[in-house]
C-alpha cells in the first residue's frame, strides 16, 4: 500500500509517492510539466507515474511547518481532506524535524539548529539532537546562543545561517553551514517508520505549527 508524504514549508509545495520506504514519484522531477503547481495535480500525475490507484493510499504523512503561513495551512489542509475522503489517518512531522535528520545524516549526526523567519524579526528556531527536536520563537540573538550553551559543535540549516554563525555569542563554536535552506521531503518516504507516531484520525485534524500552538505546549 502506498504513503503519499506532503511538504508545505519548503519554497513550493512537494508531493512525493512511496511504499515500503522507498520513492516511487516525485514531484519535484516533473512539477514543471504540470499546468498548475498544485497538489492534487501533483498526486494525480504521480499515481500516473507509478501506475497505481488512489484507493492504493493507505497513508498520508504532512509536514506541518514551521514556513510560510499561507502554504502551510494549504497543505494540511489537502492532506486532512485527501485523508477524510479515503477514510485514512494523516501523520505529522514538523519541517524542523525533517531538516534536522537531513542534515544530521550529513554531519556525522551532530546537534542542528534550524530558524525559519516569521514576522517582526522574530523567528521559528528549532534545535534538533540525539533524535529529539525543540522549537522556540523570539529572535536568533536571543535564542540561539542559549540553545547551544553546551553545545561545542553544531550544524546550521534554514533562513538565518550566515547570521547565526556571524553571532558574537557564539564566536567559541564550531558552527557547519549544512547549505541547506530545507530539508528533503522524500525523507518522509524513506524513514517513514519514525513519523507514523504522530496520528490523527477524523474528527481530530492535523493542525499547523504556528507561534500560538508552541505557546499552548509550554
Amino acid at each position: 500500500m502506498l504513503t503519499v508524504a506532503i511538504s508545505t514549508s519548503s519554497g513550493q509545495f512537494a508531493l512525493v509517492i512511496g511504499e515500503n520506504n522507498r520513492i516511487l514519484s516525485d514531484s519535484t522531477e516533473y512539477a514543471d510539466q504540470c499546468q498548475g503547481q498544485e497538489l492534487d495535480d501533483f498526486l494525480l500525475r504521480g499515481l500516473k507515474n507509478c501506475k497505481r490507484e488512489m484507493n492504493e493510499i493507505a497513508r498520508i504523512i504532512v509536514d506541518t511547518g514551521p514556513g510560510g503561513t499561507s502554504r502551510v495551512r494549504t497543505g494540511i489542509a489537502f492532506a486532512n481532506a485527501l485523508a477524510y475522503s479515503l477514510g485514512i489517518s494523516v501523520c505529522t512531522v514538523s519541517s524542523m524535524e525533517l531538516a534536522g535528520i537531513d542534515a544530521g545524516s550529513k554531519h556525522a549526526a551532530l546537534p542542528v539548529i534550524n530558524s525559519i523567519k516569521s514576522i517582526r524579526g522574530n523567528a521559528y528556531i528549532g534545535l534538533y539532537s540525539q533524535n529529539h527536536l525543540s522549537i522556540h520563537y523570539g529572535t536568533i540573538q536571543e535564542i540561539v546562543p542559549q540553545l547551544v550553551k553546551e553545545i561545542d559543535r553544531f550544524v546550521v540549516v534554514g533562513s538565518h545561517r550566515e547570521a547565526i554563525k556571524q553571532l558574537p555569542a557564539l564566536s567559541n563554536k564550531t558552527i557547519i553551514d549544512s547549505s541547506m535552506s530545507f530539508g528533503n521531503a522524500g525523507i518522509m518516504i524513506e524513514k517513514s517508520d519514525l513519523f507514523i507516531r504522530n496520528v490523527h484520525h477524523f474528527p481530530v485534524y492535523a493542525q499547523p505549527v504556528t507561534e500560538k500552538t508552541l505557546i499552548n505546549q509550554e
